[in-house]
């Protein structure tokens, strides 16, 4: 039936340990999130986000050694109620630069179906926005610190379904008086080629379904400003998971990909009083350019 590994589209949400098909490309996508919830001090607050990130991947080594760089857009807006009213806090433009190698350390090709995983090494750059002091720093559009980021992804290919899955964890450090807690992602997705069913041609168009779980686990921060002396903020860090069904179709070129996802939160434990995830949702596309 031809390469296998060109028999379904990439994850949405999750890494893959696949090295191949869109690699030099360019992807991005619209990224909308809602949060509503109590906020400290009796406030109550509601934040909108519209994120456009971008990223660029090339590939040094076809199918062994990926890099990238990744960099958002982004569109903030939080309207904090009280007893006075509504205040309303805003903040926009380009967040921190990501740079990223991915290094496939296991391959195993095998008739119709491949297993791979691979090795994943990053570093956040602090080009966003950031100490702004009549914003929160959850406002900011960067960290104002470098991190760091490592870890692993792992995906097995059959002809028509694919298991996916990823660790990566963040390591941050402080900027501007403030330093976001360490996170740890763990996805896991599962994918089915809807249709065709069997190919009659190769490449031929195909439609992909994914559902995956996205988690996304947080440290508390701590606040290094003079009013706070580097204490841990309660109001800070937790696990949430998303159930995040999708839809995929790759037309008949295979230059060119369109996607889309909404993610719904089915576990969010937060620490303290914090704005609560109502639904992310997104929607894009990846277009490899050679």
């Amino acid at each position: 039936m031809g390469d296998p590994v060109l028999a379904q589209g990439p994850p949405i949400n999750t890494e893959t340990a696949l090295l191949v098909g869109f690699t030099n490309a360019f992807r991005t996508f619209n990224q909308e999130v809602d949060r509503s919830g109590d906020l400290p001090g009796g406030m109550r607050g509601d934040l909108h986000v519209h994120a456009v990130p971008m990223i660029f991947p090339y590939a040094i080594t076809q199918g062994k050694l990926v890099i990238a760089g990744v960099i958002p857009y982004l569109d903030k807006k939080l309207d904090l109620h009280g007893p006075a009213g509504t205040t309303r806090l805003e903040e926009n433009g380009f967040g921190d630069l990501r740079l990223l190698a991915e290094y496939a350390y296991y391959i195993k090709d095998e008739k119709e179906k491949t297993t791979r995983a691979i090795a994943i090494g990053g570093i956040d750059l602090p080009t966003g926005s950031h100490g702004d002091p009549s914003l929160p720093p959850g406002l900011w559009n960067g960290s104002g610190a470098t991190s760091y980021l490592v870890g692993t992804a792992f995906s097995y290919i059959p002809p028509r379904w694919g298991f996916y899955t990823d660790l990566i964890y963040r390591i941050t450090t402080e900027g501007s008086g403030f330093e976001f807690g360490d996170t740890l992602r763990y996805d896991l997705a599962f994918g089915y080629r809807l249709w065709p069913a069997v190919y009659e041609t190769f490449p031929s168009p195909q439609v992909n379904v994914y559902l995956e779980l996205n988690g996304l686990w947080e440290q508390r921060s701590r606040d290094f400003r003079p009013s706070a002396n580097g204490n841990k903020v309660s109001d800070s860090g937790g696990n949430t998971i998303f159930f995040s069904p999708g839809i995929q179709y790759v037309p008949t070129g295979r230059a060119f990909l369109m996607e889309t996802s909404v993610q719904i939160p089915v576990v969010e434990n937060l620490n303290g009083n914090q704005l609560k995830t109502d639904y992310q949702f997104n929607a894009g596309l990846r277009w490899l350019i050679f």
